[in-house]
């Protein structure tokens, strides 16, 4: 019995002894980059019990999963004033005064620290210095001269670091692949509040492209060293082999592409490049599912024939099939110019669509457009002949116009599928002469979004879009040529194309005239889940400015594999059939 008591007793006391401690950090004297590198290196923080900074994820941190005993709590504390101490240093802070204190109170221990850095070290001189071949190199030189490094600063060793990394990467990407420091110091006298900076980098010898050699059989080898944008005899430059490398992988023609710098076979530094690669399947398959309130269910079945002979030519087909629109059609494309974004297209279609509801179209089209890059944009021209057989309301009519015009597009963006920060636009002019068509137009239409973050989880998406017809006789104008407004990418709160002019029935004709414009926010709040708030508000019209109708409502969000998801309730102020619509779509905001 006696025994019994003995380790019941022990039990107890190791439960004491080990049970779990709380404890909370409060640092004070310090902020900003000095705070957050402070609790990096602070072992108690990791280990803070309040929400906010217990989820605080800051470089060189990591949260431990393991119960904090009292023992470790004394460990930490006992370690805590070198921590922090390694934690001033890269900041210039060599000679602080820390008060530091750990209390309990009630069931919880209060660790505080209150800081004084006491006075910076500052650079007194600096002397960096560019010896061999490399050493009047302009690459070279302007990453001297955009060195963060300079007397009379405080000192950071983090520019320290950025500015030995840059110059060095400099040498690098101009050739000199031999590039080393051999002297790199950072002198640091804490007595005197001084620092020096002593950098010498030795460049060596240069490196030049060599021959090239790309091992493949499926095309013509004039052909695929066009690619190729360096000649032998140029700087050898590993990026430009990177961009060679992606090109060709990005070409579809192959499924693996390894480039080789084969250094140790350099004849007087020139260095011989041999890619391999594995071709890919000539012909490739795709399809695609999708869903949105204007289309309803949509399917696309497409063929790609890769290459059709040595020269890379290509053709596609596809099949698209929505509830409110079909098509077939069939692209022959071109390579020509710049392999990477340049084509030549001929292609013909034939697209059947229902329009504002009542109305509908089929369009017969075939045509060529020239597809280049044009300095940062994309610029399209193109010659399209299209018959159409259309109706809207009480008119029917079949048209046929030769239609030339012009596109020019931009896309910038962090992220394709979910951008955080970015912008799209694209311009789109054409027309029509009466002498050689049966209307005569000149329409343009302007499209632009842009996407801004808003802390870490919220964005702010702008939307908008312009556009106007100068047309003799209305009437004859195509229903694909005419605007209309209202739907998932336009007015939420209105149905597809239900926004415009509309005829003595009532049914809407589309007008001369678009004005679109959205603002939306959104917020992540639980991973890839959230919400958003927006207004719309736009209208099509013979008159501009058209009569704006506004649309608002707030909705749900989720960032799919395939693009963000969106499940939007949104009430239409101009319509008082209607208290609201909802609207589904999924796919990029640029």
């Amino acid at each position: 019995m006696r025994l019994l008591i003995h380790i019941v007793w022990a039990m107890c006391l190791a439960g004491t002894v080990f049970a779990a401690e709380v404890v909370e950090v409060e640092i004070s004297g310090v902020e900003g980059a000095v705070l957050d590198n402070v609790r990096a290196f602070l072992g108690l923080a990791r280990h803070d019990s309040r929400p906010l900074l217990a989820n605080l994820s800051l470089p060189g941190s990591e949260k431990t999963e393991k119960e904090l005993t009292s023992e470790d709590l004394q460990r930490l504390y006992r370690r805590s004033r070198e921590e922090i101490l390694q934690a001033l240093q890269p900041f210039g802070y060599y000679d602080p005064e820390i008060d530091s204190s750990l209390d309990r109170q009630d069931d919880r221990w209060i660790a505080s620290f209150r800081i004084d850095t006491g006075p910076a070290i500052f650079l007194t001189d600096i002397d960096i210095r560019i010896e061999g071949q490399g050493r009047q190199d302009p690459l070279v030189l302007e990453a001297l001269k955009s060195g963060q490094l300079h007397a009379g600063l405080q000192l950071n060793h983090g520019d320290y670091a950025d500015t030995k990394q840059s110059l060095l990467k400099a040498a690098l990407a101009a050739g000199y692949l031999d590039a080393s420091y051999s002297r790199a110091e950072l002198r640091i006298f804490p007595e005197l509040k001084q620092a020096q900076v002593e950098l010498v980098l030795e460049t060596g010898s240069r490196y030049y492209f060599g021959s090239v050699t790309i091992e493949q059989d499926i095309l013509d080898p004039q052909f695929i060293h066009r690619y190729v944008h360096f000649r032998e005899g140029e700087p050898f430059d590993t990026d430009v082999l990177l961009k060679l490398q992606l090109a060709l992988g990005d070409s579809g023609f192959f499924n693996q592409v390894e480039v080789q710098a084969q250094r140790e076979k350099a004849v007087n530094y020139h260095i011989p490049v041999v890619i391999t690669t594995t071709p890919a399947k000539p012909r490739q398959y795709a399809y695609g599912l999708g869903f949105g309130t204007d289309t309803g269910p949509r399917a696309t079945l497409a063929t790609v024939f890769r290459r059709i002979n040595d020269q890379g030519h290509s053709v596609l087909a596809d099949i698209r099939v929505s509830r409110i629109a079909q098509s077939v059609g069939m692209q022959y494309k071109i390579p020509i110019g710049n392999l990477v974004s340049d084509r030549l297209v001929f292609k013909a279609s034939a697209d059947f669509e229902d329009v504002a509801g009542k109305g509908n179209t089929n369009i017969y089209t075939i045509g060529v457009s020239h597809n280049i890059e044009w300095g940062p944009l994309q610029r399209r021209l193109y010659l399209n002949f299209r018959h159409e057989d259309f109706s809207l309301g009480e008119e029917s009519r079949t048209t046929k116009n030769l239609i030339p015009g012009i596109t020019l597009s931009q896309l910038r963006t962090d992220n394709v599928l979910f951008p955080r920060q970015g912008f799209s636009w694209n311009v789109d002019l054409r027309g029509a002469a009466g002498f050689i068509s049966d209307a005569a137009f000149v329409r343009s239409q302007a499209i632009g979004r842009y996407v801004h973050p808003v802390g870490e989880k919220g964005r702010l998406l702008l939307r908008g879009q312009l556009g106007g017809t100068a047309v003799e006789d209305f009437a004859k104008m195509p229903a694909s040529e005419r605007f209309f407004a209202g739907g998932d990418q336009s007015v939420r709160g209105y149905g597809y194309q239900k926004l415009g002019p509309s005829d003595k029935s009532g049914d809407i004709i589309g007008g001369r005239y678009l004005v679109v414009g959205s603002i939306e926010f959104d917020y992540l709040f639980m991973g890839d889940f959230g919400a958003a708030v927006f207004v719309d508000s736009g209208n099509a019209d013979d008159n501009f400015v058209p009569s704006l109708k506004t649309g608002a409502g707030i909705g749900l969000r989720w960032r799919s594999p395939v693009g963000m998801l969106r499940f939007d309730i949104a009430h239409p102020f101009d319509d008082s059939s209607n208290n609201y619509r909802i609207h589904i779509s999924i796919g990029p905001e640029l």
